[in-house]
């Protein structure tokens, strides 16, 4: 009997709905100096108005539907375990080990490889921003072999603009990203969705020196599969430096956890 050798062909596009945003990989691995400024403590438990930025950047994973949350731990991860621990954040968390924190993030992210098994959301642990802000990344249209990072189009309010990761963009792709980009037309968020694409194009890679996230970035982004996302009046600060750590506590005093006043309803008619 003859086979049939018709291929159905399966399209390239998924649908998120099939992927809901319910998993998310949180960089926690690092020193910290800037803001630690020497003292033996990790840099995600440092607080921001009384809480562990950890603990709100889980929270508000938590508000933007994430369930289940991996977390990438390494200088004092013993540490940094038991105080997320103790806390009841209403998740799923799961750690893996990097020892090997000198080297650059990217690093980190093969750490946790075995996460990542389809759209995952990606984020450092000093950004804070409002969960409308990963809702709107979750919410791309994202293919199976693609991943998307949210961008912020209005750079005045940047509180930091020359420490800022700034993005050249066509369309909805990423051209070049870089903190010293001399033309750019948004800026990183630190919010993505990824792929196992991207944990493939960290591999490719990775060599002794370790690779940086910015790497598969740039691999993806060579072949048009790094796509972007405005996210919007949706706020957000990385918290690297003191000064940072005291506008981000103003701003949740301010107007708490959306970073920002709420926005106005003009009525029409």
């Amino acid at each position: 009997m003859k086979r049939d050798s018709t291929v159905v062909p399966v399209p390239r596009r998924a649908d998120v709905r099939a992927f809901p945003a319910s998993r998310a990989l949180i960089l926690a691995a690092g020193k910290g100096s800037r803001l630690v400024q020497g003292r033996p403590y990790p840099k995600p438990l440092e607080t921001v108005a009384g809480v562990p930025m950890i603990v709100r950047v889980i929270r508000g994973l938590k508000a933007a539907g994430v369930r289940e949350v991996g977390v990438v731990i390494g200088h004092l991860g013993d540490v940094l375990r038991t105080e997320l621990d103790s806390w009841d954040l209403g998740v799923t968390i799961s750690y893996f080990e990097n020892d090997e924190v000198d080297k650059p993030n990217g690093t980190s992210v093969l750490k946790a490889a075995e996460f990542v098994t389809g759209p995952t959301f990606l984020l450092m642990s000093d950004h804070l921003w409002n969960p409308e802000l990963v809702r709107r990344v979750g919410e791309y249209p994202l293919a199976v072999d693609e991943s998307v990072l949210g961008v912020d189009f209005d750079i005045p309010r940047c509180f930091d603009l020359p420490d800022a990761t700034k993005v050249r963009i066509d369309g909805d792709e990423i051209v070049e990203i870089s903190k010293e980009l001399p033309a750019y037309d948004c800026l990183d968020t630190g919010v993505f969705r990824i792929t196992p694409a991207l944990i493939e194009a960290l591999r490719a890679a990775d060599g002794p020196e370790g690779c940086s996230l910015s790497q598969g970035v740039g691999a993806l982004a060579a072949d048009g599969r790094m796509k972007v996302v405005d996210v919007g009046t949706a706020r957000w600060i990385d918290v690297d430096t003191p000064d940072a750590r005291e506008e981000a506590e103003r701003l949740i005093a301010a107007y708490g956890e959306t970073l920002a006043p709420a926005e106005r309803t003009v009525a029409v008619g």
